[in-house]
This record gives structure tokens, C-alpha cells and sequence, in this order.
């Protein structure tokens, strides 16, 4: 199962063609989920997989929203991993996900993009991810060339 949170309107979800299996999640700014939800899809999935808007280096808002909607699943201690300071995950699917991160927007800075390269790694590291692919790109129509990254 693939989890896919992105924070596209809907007119450009549809127009990417994006090829889904039947058990696939789509998070976005028009679907409703809770807390619960997003904790035990995202801790069950096989790859989780952030399309955003390139914001001063970083996700957009509602993408950076949902992330920290599942924060609230680590535990309370810290450990350390990579030499970096990371909190505790409960989920039981360390290791087990791959994680993608595409990034779009018209005026990508090359400070920015290394900026939003070094935050995906590390949140990667932070929910124990597999592996983790990052992809540029500067309009969304190019965004279609997704279906070649995730598997």
C-alpha cells in the first residue's frame, strides 16, 4: 500500500494521471482524515510518497501539517541514529517503507533545493525509512513524470 499526500488542487491531481492500486491512501486538502488515521496508514504503508510545493526549502504548509500529525505517533524519548538526535518511533514499520519526496515550483533556488534536500533526508532518518528519492521539479505539469519514480 502507498500512501500519497500531496498538496495539489484537485483539477492538477487529476490531470497527473497517476496510475493507483486499489489499496492506495491519497491525503490532501479535500479529504478529511483524524489523527488515528493518518498514524496507522502511515505506519503500514510500503512506500510513503510527499508531492509539494517548494516553500523557502521545505514542504508547503498542509504537507508540513501532516507530517506533524504523525510526530504525535513517536515515542516521548530520543535516540540516536546517524550521529543525528532523533525521537523514538513506536510503529512497527521501521525500515520497511521507501520514502519519495518531489518538490515543484517555478523558482527553485539552489539553496533552496539543497535546503529541502537535507529536510527530506532527515525526515527520513526520523521515521526510519528504507531509502529516500528526491525529485525537482518547476512546473506541475512536469509532476507527470512521477509515474516513472514511484513504483
Amino acid at each position: 500500500m502507498r500512501v500519497i499526500v500531496h498538496d495539489l488542487q484537485e483539477k492538477s491531481w487529476q490531470k497527473l494521471g497517476m496510475k493507483l492500486q486499489e489499496k492506495d491512501i491519497v491525503i490532501s486538502e479535500d479529504r478529511n482524515y483524524v489523527d488515528g488515521d493518518i498514524g496507522g496508514l502511515m505506519g503500514s504503508c510500503s512506500q510513503l510518497v510527499l508531492i509539494s510545493r517548494c516553500v523557502y526549502g521545505g514542504f508547503s504548509p498542509f504537507v508540513q501539517g501532516v507530517l506533524e500529525r504523525y510526530r504525535k505517533y513517536f515515542g516521548p524519548s530520543m535516540e540516536l541514529r546517524h550521529g543525528q538526535t532523533h525521537y523514538e518511533v513506536k510503529t512497527a514499520n521501521k525500515n520497511t517503507f521507501g520514502m519519495v519526496c518531489c518538490f515543484y515550483g517555478d523558482n527553485i533556488t539552489p539553496r533552496e533545493e539543497q535546503s529541502a534536500r537535507i529536510l527530506s533526508v532527515s525526515d527520513g532518518i526520523s521515521l526510519q525509512a528504507r531509502g529516500v528519492k528526491i525529485a525537482f521539479y518547476d512546473t506541475i505539469d512536469k509532476l507527470r513524470q512521477l509515474n516513472g519514480i514511484i513504483v
